[in-house]
């Protein structure tokens, strides 16, 4: 959403009235079949701390003046989301008159897949690719030889701009809904092929010193009755399934967008008019990292989620 900026998650865990501190804690990927180049008999990566991405293209769609107090904002990478508004690829001009821009449509899976699982402490991925390059996801058979999976993800966060330091003019946006999910993706006739293994909704937002918190919940409500959504995400320290502690204990979480630009809002410069909005796109990058509370605290506030990250293309996170 905004031009080099870093959007992070991270863990907002409340008991009663006091909040718990989240422990940054490794986890591991159980895709329920063996994909590893050399099958060793087992289902699982290696523990990791955090899902990276690169190269996303975000897509900021104003419905109106930037500037003005008030107007929605949708950042997506959904190419329907995109076309509704009037979104259209190809070399375009800024609403300054002299500003060539060039937007396009994502080229999926390589602008919206997870490319790395970050600090592995084993080699072992069990078959897990970035899907940017060979092997492709569903290279070779199912559970044997030369097996590969990936990831991809697909959001829509939708807020309004929101004058804070009383000028008249808006100087930053405050989030209310929208969704962040995470896909499954494998061979064709891979039945769990495609499926949506994580989802964040969004709820409120607030500025707190030079960031902005986005304050959602983990949703696992989709995933009733479908064993491989519910085993997907493990902790690696013993403390169940991301999913068996949703169950327990609904997660609050909190996204971190961190607005250390100038402005942190689209200029003239950066903005085409499709006609029925204005956009503009950026390249990002980031990171998922998923939090577990102390082990003493687990029954009481369950499994944390934290860390949504999204940098400017030149500010990996990786």
């Amino acid at each position: 959403m905004f031009k080099q900026a870093k959007l992070a998650l991270a863990a907002l865990v409340v008991v009663g009235a006091a909040a718990a501190p989240a422990l940054a804690s490794p986890l591991y990927i159980n895709t329920g079949s063996d994909f590893n180049f050399e099958p060793n008999g087992s289902t699982t990566t290696a523990v990791f701390d955090q899902l990276g991405y690169s190269g996303t293209l975000a897509t900021s769609i104003y419905l109106g003046n930037p500037a003005t107090p008030g107007t929605t904002v949708v950042d997506t990478n959904i190419p329907s989301i995109m076309s509704f508004y009037g979104f259209s690829a190809g070399s375009k001009t800024a609403i300054d008159g002299s500003t060539p821009l060039s937007f396009s449509f994502p080229n999926i899976p390589s602008q919206n897949n997870i490319d790395t699982l970050n600090n592995p402490s084993a080699p072992d991925l069990n078959g897990f690719t970035g899907g940017e390059a060979f092997p492709q996801y569903g290279a070779g058979a199912i559970g044997g030889l030369g097996g590969a999976w990936g990831l991809t993800y697909a959001y829509q966060i939708v807020g309004t701009t929101v004058d804070k330091d009383g000028d008249g003019v808006s100087d930053t946006v405050e989030y209310n809904t929208g969704v962040f999910s995470l896909y499954y993706q494998s061979a064709a006739t891979d039945p769990n092929n495609n499926k949506e293994v994580l989802r964040l909704v969004v709820e409120s937002s607030e500025v707190t010193d030079a960031n902005l918190y986005i304050k959602g919940v983990v949703d696992y409500s989709y995933a009733a009755g479908d064993s491989f959504i519910q085993n997907f995400f493990n902790s690696g320290e013993g403390l169940g399934s991301l999913y068996s502690n949703w169950l327990n204990n609904p997660i609050s979480v909190s996204w971190i967008l961190d607005t250390n630009v100038d402005p942190p809002l689209a200029t003239p410069s950066q903005l085409w008019n499709s006609g029925s909005a204005l956009i503009r796109q950026s390249g990002l990058d980031g990171s998922v990292t998923l939090n577990v509370p102390e082990p003493g605290s687990l029954a009481l506030v369950g499994l944390a989620l934290a860390g949504l990250g999204f940098a400017q293309r030149r500010r990996s996170v990786k």
